[in-house]
């Protein structure tokens, strides 16, 4: 089951400790781009920008806003 579909499935079945847990292990190992498309990381000053956004918001142990 791919993340995305198994978080269709946790909406559905809240009270699923295992689905949770896989779940988390899930985003724990997986990369996910937050917001963006493909386009985004093709585009080479796109993703810098990107990339050094998430690297200061690790350092200041904040969540960048948006992507």
């Amino acid at each position: 089951m791919s993340r995305v579909e198994l978080r269709a499935y946790l909406f559905k079945h809240r009270d699923n400790q295992e689905a949770f847990q896989t779940y988390m292990d899930k985003l724990a190992t997986e990369p996910v781009l937050a917001s963006g498309t493909q386009s985004n990381l093709e585009d080479v000053e796109r993703f810098r920008e990107l990339l050094e956004r998430v690297q200061q918001s690790k350092q200041e142990g904040t969540s960048p806003d948006t992507f």
